[in-house]
């Protein structure tokens, strides 16, 4: 038996209808800014950016219910698929976070290429470089800076409601880890902010920024907000998020060895 070849095949039959209708949305994205058509240019681009900027927050919520109904597949504290098997809970746990981020990518790179097209119908004159940052580059730093912890939170969320159930509804623990989110989550930003630009900055943007001063001059606003941010983006806080996601996988994965138990 291949655990975690078979995992991925059962992640597939569970939310293989999530993930297609997740990623068929961008087509009603894509619609959505084709009917966009304001004279002045800069408009167009600050609408279109403003949808897309949606696309992206309603795609991380599909995806952290989707890697969250994991909770729906437990009665009375037992889990109805592949437990007391071979496979271990971190198997479990590596195949469902890892189907949820493969979804992820292909969704965030798809907004990445619409963000593209969106430029490119300002007049914006993309080389070679300003594309494959704005198609990957860009969208890669985003998912792992905010959607792989966002998932990881959640699965970690949902297999800790389940093995410390103390009342039927489980809203005990899950209420504990939920008011203490915000308090953890402020202290991680203090600490990202306080060791941001220790180490050289990624300079994601420096060729965008310089495609998008190809731009007509009435987009003035979106030419300067690129400009601000040739600083560069911290690598700092995108490494830390990253291995804040895999302990909190690794904590999730003994979680469920222990319901095995």
């Amino acid at each position: 038996m291949r655990p975690l070849r078979t995992l991925l095949w059962l992640e597939w039959r569970r939310s293989g209808v999530w993930a297609v209708v997740l990623l068929s949305s961008l087509l009603f994205w894509a619609w959505g800014l084709h009917q966009v058509r304001f004279v002045d240019v800069g408009r167009q681009v600050a609408v279109r950016a403003g949808l897309l900027t949606v696309a992206a927050v309603v795609g991380a919520l599909v995806l952290c219910l989707m890697v969250g109904r994991i909770r729906s597949e437990t009665r009375h504290g037992q889990y109805q698929v592949l437990l007391l098997t071979p496979p271990s809970g971190y198997a479990h746990v590596l195949a469902r976070f890892g189907f949820a981020a493969a979804t992820a990518v292909v969704y965030y790179v798809i907004i990445g290429g619409l963000f593209w097209w969106t430029f490119a119908r300002a007049g914006v004159g993309f080389d070679a470089e300003a594309a494959v940052e704005l198609l990957l580059a860009c969208p890669l730093y985003g998912v792992g800076l905010t959607v792989l912890p966002a998932l990881a939170w959640t699965l970690l969320l949902m297999v800790f409601i389940s093995a410390y159930r103390v009342s039927g509804p489980g809203w005990i623990p899950g209420t504990v880890m939920i008011l203490g989110t915000p308090f953890a989550l402020r202290w991680i930003v203090d600490g990202l902010v306080d060791v941001s630009y220790r180490l050289p900055p990624w300079r994601l943007l420096d060729s965008v920024g310089v495609a998008v001063e190809t731009m007509p001059q009435d987009a003035d606003a979106q030419i300067e907000l690129l400009r601000a941010s040739l600083l560069g983006v911290p690598q700092e806080p995108f490494w830390a998020m990253l291995a804040l996601a895999a302990v909190m996988l690794l904590v999730a994965g003994r979680l469920w060895q222990e319901v095995e138990g």
